[in-house]
Order: C-alpha cells, then structure tokens, then sequence
C-alpha cells in the first residue's frame, strides 16, 4: 500500500508515530509518505536547520517529509495556539494535496482537531480513505487543561469532532475507555479499533546507565525518582512538588527528577527555589536517544496527570516507555493507565493530585531490596514486549489500514451503478455552472491573446481541428494556435521548433492555448474533465476495452492528463481513459479539477493539455499528418 502520514508533529519533534512508525511501515512491504510542519514542539520555536516557508521537502532515511508553513507557538496563549493549529491546517489543505501522491489510505494523526480539515481535503481529491489516530479526545482535552471555558465553543468542537469521525473509515484509539466513550457519542463501534501505543524502540540507545549525566546532575547516591514529559496543567506536577516536600526530612537521600519542557515550567522551578526544594531537579528537555540512558538510573519512574474523567481514559505515552526501560513504576492516574501497571505488576499505583499517597508510595520503593525492584521493573519489560511494542502494534495498523481500503473499494464498487444520474444530467450541468461565468470573466483574457497572437503570429489567432468525441461522433475543436507557418525555400514548414516563438512557448506553457476549449464544453461537444479527444482517424485501431473512452464527452482535463501523460505510454493513458470511464462521479470530477490546478501553474512540471501524440498544428503538412496517423495506429494495435 501507498500510505500518507498527515500529522502537525513529526520528527525530529519528541512523536510516538514519527519516524519509527513510518520505517516501521516501510518494513512490511508499504511505501510511506509524509504531510507535517516545520518542527517547534514543544518549545514553540522553529528548530534549527529549518526556517518557515511555504513548503520544503527532504528525505529523513529514506522516508519522503513534506513540510508546509506553520505559525510557530506552544505557549499560554489561545489565540497563538489557534494560530499554531489552523496556520497548519490551511497550509496542509492549500498546498498538500499538490506536494504528496495519491496514497491506498490516508493516516491521521490527532490531535488537534483542526487536522480533519486537511484530512477532508485530502481525501475529497485523492479519494482514499482516512485512518484516524486518536491521541486526544477533543472537546475534552480543551476543557480539561482550561484552554477553553465556554460550554457554547465546547459544544461546538465536540460536533465538528463526531463530524470529522464520520468521514474516516477506521478509528484507532490508544485506550478502551476512548472507545467507550466515542461509542456513547454515536461512533460505530464496529470503526473503532483499540492498538495500544508503543514505546519509540528504535531511537532507543545501548540503555546502558549514563554515568555522566549522573555526575552532572548529582543522581550517584541518590534514590532517584524521574519524570520525563511535558511540563503543563494536564500534568499537575504541583503536587510532585508537595510530596518532595515531605519527603526533604524523612527521606533525605530521596530526589525527584524531573525532566521535560513546556508552558509551566518557569512557574515550577520558580517555586521550587523560592521554597528551597533541594531534593528537586528540574532538567531541559533531552532526547529519547539520551534518555536511554537516563532510565536505568532511576529507582522508580513516576507518571503524574491532573485528577480529570478524561485522563482516566488516558494512557500517557510515558507509560510505555517507562514499562520497556524494566524500572518500577509509580502511577500517579486513574483508569486504563493504573490498570497496564496493574496488569503488568511493574509498580504500584496511586490517586492522581494526592501529595500524601505519592509520598507513601515512593517510601515504599525506597524501603524495598533492590532485588524486589528489579522484579517490578523486569514483570513490566516482559509485559511490554508481549502486549504494547512495536511489533505488535505495527501489524494490527497494518490489518487496520487494509480494512480501511477494502471497505473503500466495496464502496466504489456500490457507487458505479448510482453514477448514471450524473452522467447524464449532473455532468452536464457541472460544466454550465462552470463555463458560463468563466467565459464572463476570463473574456478580456481572450480579447488580449486574440490581440496579441494577430500582431505575434497573424492570422488566424485560432487553431481547428476535427476530433472524436462522444460514441465516435466527430466535431471541431478550438484552440489559440502557438506556432507560425514559417517555410524553407523549397516551401516546406519548418520544424515545430523552429515556428514556435517565445509568446507560442507562453500560451502552451500556461495552458492559455487551451481556453477555447471553454466555447467546445459550452457546446457540449467537450466537457471540463474526461478522455483527451484524439483524431477520427484513429477510431478503427481501438481495442473493445480503449473503444470505451468514447462512452463519455471528452474533456480539457482528466485522470490520464493528470498523470505525467508525457511519461506515460499510450497504452497506459488508455487504461487511465477507460478508469475514468468506470468511475465517473461528482466527486471523481471535482477532485480531477482540483488536481488541475497546480498542473496548469507548473507545481509539478505537467502541461495541461500538451499531448505529444496530439496534433494540433492547422500549418502540418499532409504528407507529416498521414505519417503520424500510421505511427500512431501501430501504437494502437
């Protein structure tokens, strides 16, 4: 399968399904691809070596990033943050669609919820199905960190949230309390799949402890506690603050790490000197490499969440980086997170936001053998190989995404028969609603080329020239003519090179030649998307399944246009003819036009209608014609 990533985060951010899980994929056969922004999580800065334009592509171990520009910004502030998620979610629909290929399925990795909007998008034009990665239940996540307050903007996203799930064919979701609660809000309970996450094995180092990092941080000696994550109000590390507290008089040699970034951090470690807590570290952000060897030097690993309903069904991605490290762990949440740690018997675990229970909780690790911890951390490395790594978890997406693709072509396949309608009403009027008020504004366009070409290249401005349309039909069509009809002495034309100046290389270039072809789609002759109309006589070499492109009106655009048809052999432009053939649909056509549109402004190299077996030249000689209808019949036969 072709398998688009489309996430906001991707490496070198701190992601679970970054890098990994694509090489992962790239590992059972799959070809991945990726759709995200210019790294600044979670600092909110650009990262170096980047800078924010509108779009950048680079290749990261053999894995193809499309980055596009996005409003950096992960602090406080709502209305930044709106910025950081929508600046994304527009440029990802505006200028993605035309940097990535049309990928079998589409993953999409949430949060934040603005991500559905290029994820519609990219599914309207591309017409694969979307593969939703719940991380965050939003309007939830909102309400609970107190980014949003107001029940009305609440209630709204919590709408446009159900709406977005909808439009994906399978949901996976990183709890079973996530897809208790989607099924209570109208998600079928057949779409949702609970893949639990894992942890990024392969940015893992030798996990050998670092000595060096325990001398500069003062860890020798110590019984360490360490958390590793994001410093924000979801974390309520306060109350970490509070239990060290208690911990300073009767449990001197005990210490808490803390290790991370994010928008509490100045606030903690502003409290924690002004209240001379020395038995708490605060340490920036390291890498998941570094971290590797941070772990082993941990007596106990602590994760910590705010007391909130939401993070009950929550497992925090720490989780399981924290069971694979063979650490004990100290739980500090309610729900499917203590219920892994019970499950795995790595630890023990407490109520969130409780300094007293923390407390306790950590002088009973403190007060165990070291055998007896090494038991807790080995039950919940054995535990995490069997139930939550990568393996496990990379095959059941992979059964996921195949579901995805085979519930879309069963679909496809309902649809044909409905198409009928369209065909014969629908299309029709696609192409008037269109057309008509083109021509209006398009018009001093047209008077300015017919100006131009009269003084450039003479007269006629226009070139005619009989094609086959639709059931065979014959009818003439009309373009801007890009080329003289300069002679040699002896009165024969010139080579098409030669007799085409710069303005003709302009009109081809842009397309702009193409725009009479409005007047033949306003006759209904053409129409704005199908089958490239080809000369009449060829019409006899067809084979039964090529003869099919005639089934329909021919078109300016289409699936074969749309293809590299200068790359393409003309068998293959036929099968993609005979495609569109079989799929003709309001939303195959819409996509189709939109996929035009960087064509026709060279975002990819594609001449829209340029064909090199088309000829359309009124000055070609009879004799060149003849010779080119023979060797495009043997191409045919």
């Amino acid at each position: 399968m072709r398998i688009l990533i489309l996430s906001q985060f991707f490496d070198p951010e701190p992601t679970l399904k970054g890098l990994g899980f694509a090489q992962a994929l790239v590992a059972l056969g799959h070809e991945v691809e990726v759709l995200t922004g210019f790294p600044n999580y979670p600092g909110g800065k650009i990262y170096p070596g980047y800078k924010v334009c509108p779009w950048r592509r680079e290749v990261m171990d053999g894995i193809t990033i499309n980055r596009v520009a996005i409003y950096p910004s992960h602090d406080r502030s709502v209305l930044r943050r709106l910025l950081n998620y929508f600046s994304f979610a527009i440029s990802a629909s505006m200028i993605g669609p035309w940097l990535v290929k049309r990928p079998d399925v589409l993953y999409v990795y949430h949060p934040p919820l603005t991500i559905s909007l290029p994820a519609a998008v990219l599914k309207l034009i591309n017409r694969c199905p979307i593969v939703y990665d719940i991380q965050d239940l939003w309007p939830d996540t909102l309400a609970s960190t107190g980014m949003v307050r107001y029940p009305f903007i609440l209630k709204v996203v919590g709408i446009w949230a159900i709406a977005a799930y909808k439009n994906a064919k399978r949901i996976v979701v990183l709890s079973p309390g996530f897809r208790t609660l989607l099924i209570q809000r109208g998600v079928p309970a057949d779409k949702i799949r609970t893949i639990y996450n894992w942890n990024e094995e392969k940015r893992q180092g030798s996990k050998k402890p670092d000595r060096q990092f325990a001398r500069k941080w003062g860890l020798d000696g110590k019984f360490n506690v360490v958390y590793a994550g994001s410093f924000g109000p979801a974390q309520a590390l306060d109350c970490v603050l509070d239990a060290a507290d208690l911990c300073r008089e009767e449990y001197p040699e005990v210490q808490f790490i803390l290790i991370g970034q994010g928008m509490d951090r100045d606030r903690l470690e502003s409290r924690v000197q002004r209240e001379g807590l020395s038995n708490v570290k605060l340490i920036p952000q390291q890498t998941m490499m570094t971290m590797s060897g941070i772990f082993p030097l941990a007596d106990a690993l602590l994760v910590h969440s705010k007391d909130d309903p939401l993070f009950s069904i929550t497992i925090p991605s720490k989780t399981q980086a924290y069971l694979a490290a063979g650490r004990p762990v100290v739980m500090a949440a309610r729900g499917n997170a203590a219920n892994l740690i019970r499950k795995s018997h790595a630890g023990f675990t407490i109520a969130p936001e409780k300094p007293n229970e923390l407390f306790k909780a950590v002088c009973k690790l403190a007060d165990m053998s070291e055998v007896e911890r090494k038991q807790l951390g080995d039950n919940g490395r054995e535990y995490y190989e069997r139930e939550l790594s990568l393996g496990v978890g990379i095959k059941q997406f992979e059964k996921v995404f195949k579901e995805a693709v085979a519930l879309t072509e069963t679909r496809e396949t309902d649809q044909a028969s409905s198409s009928s309608f369209y065909k014969k009403y629908g299309k029709r009027a696609l192409d008037l609603a269109i057309v008509i008020p083109s021509l209006i504004l398009l018009s001093p366009l047209f008077f300015a080329v017919i100006v131009v070409s009269a003084i450039r290249l003479g007269w006629p401005v226009t070139f005619q020239q009989l094609r086959a349309g639709k059931n065979g039909k014959i009818f003439r069509i009309y373009k801007f003519r890009s080329m003289t009809f300069e002679c040699n002495s002896e009165g024969v034309l010139l080579p098409d090179s030669e007799r085409t100046p710069k303005y003709g290389a302009f009109l081809r270039r842009t397309s702009i030649d193409e725009l009479p072809g409005l007047i033949n789609v306003l006759m209904g002759d053409m129409s704005l998307v199908g089958p490239r109309p080809l000369l009449p006589e060829y019409l006899p070499y067809y084979s039964v399944r090529d003869g099919r492109r005639h089934e329909v009106v021919p078109g300016i655009t289409g699936a074969a246009q749309l293809s590299g048809r200068q790359l393409a052999t003309f068998s293959e432009r036929m099968q993609k003819d005979v495609w569109y053939v079989d799929h003709v649909s309001l939303l195959t056509d819409i996509r189709l036009l939109l996929q035009t549109i960087p064509k026709v402004f060279g975002l990819q190299g594609v001449v829209v209608g340029q064909d090199v077996r088309d000829v359309d030249d009124l000055g070609l000689s009879y004799e060149s014609r003849q010779n080119a209808d023979r060797s495009i019949g043997k191409a045919l036969q």
